[in-house]
């Protein structure tokens, strides 16, 4: 999966990509006071008289609106942005969106691969695949964690401002649940700094003794963590290799489904 790909249309209608090409120029070149149409059909290479139909069809449609001055210019209209408020609601997490790709991780490392969701400072995992193998995490869909102990948790902390790590810190008790759970707040707070570095979350057997993860997050159109895609098995699998043979696909996984929300770096 190449998240990075750019498609290139098999039937192409050249007035409609010049059309996009202004609304991009426009764009891409943001001014209150507009952009003269001289500018545009000079950037673009279109004749003035060929910018001009596609401009007022674009005003048509409210895309555009023409500033009346001596001097007529044009900015970007408030019915593209009505247009593109409606993108965020047709691109949501849910099960068409990610299903196939945690299944094609679990196929491909023989581990146990979740996604999950942070609710009430909490992970929900809301997918879950399994290998078919015999030893194998218990973690269940709809299975609540602690932020602070797991490898999803921490990458949802990570993405905290100092307020909200603090506010979190003060209600939450640092509960030791496995050999080396992080119950010192400097300590987390070290490893949140590591995270952030990174871009990955390790859980190593903090929340279940014998047991390793590895997170990567998943971010939105506003840049943040929304969910993140874990894969976890026991010690003696989850070695140092295994983990560096993984981080590549698991990246790329999380790339394809925080392009799907909007999320573009």
């Amino acid at each position: 999966m190449n998240s990075s790909f750019k498609y290139v249309p098999k039937y192409p209608v050249q007035t409609l990509g010049k059309a996009l090409d202004i609304l991009n120029y426009i764009k891409d070149n943001p001014s209150s006071e507009g952009i003269s149409l001289t500018e545009i059909s000079s950037a673009l290479g279109i004749g003035k008289s060929g910018v001009h139909r596609l401009l007022d069809t674009l005003i048509a449609y409210d895309f555009v609106e023409k500033i009346n001055s001596t001097s007529p210019a044009y900015r970007l209209g408030w019915g593209l942005f009505n247009a593109g408020n409606a993108v965020p609601k047709q691109h949501t997490l849910n099960g068409s969106s990610y299903t196939p790709i945690v299944e094609k991780l679990c196929n491909t490392f023989g581990e146990t691969t979740n996604i999950g969701i942070m609710n009430n400072y909490e992970t929900i995992i809301i997918c879950k695949m399994e290998p078919a193998r015999m030893l194998r995490t218990n973690t269940q869909v709809g299975e609540r964690e602690p932020l602070y102990a797991t490898a999803l948790g921490k990458l949802f902390l990570s993405d905290f401002s100092t307020e909200e790590i603090d506010a979190y810190l003060e209600k939450t008790q640092l509960s030791k649940m496995a050999a080396n759970t992080i119950t010192n707040v400097d300590s987390l707070k070290l490893e949140l700094d590591k995270i952030r570095s990174q871009n990955y979350a390790v859980d190593n057997e903090e929340f279940v003794d014998g047991m390793i993860c590895l997170a990567m997050p998943i971010r939105d159109f506003t840049g943040h963590v929304v969910s993140g895609i874990s894969i976890s098995g026991p010690a003696k699998r989850m070695t140092n290799d295994k983990i560096a043979e993984i981080s590549p696909e698991l990246k790329d996984a999380c790339k394809t489904i925080s392009k799907f929300l909007g999320y573009i770096k």
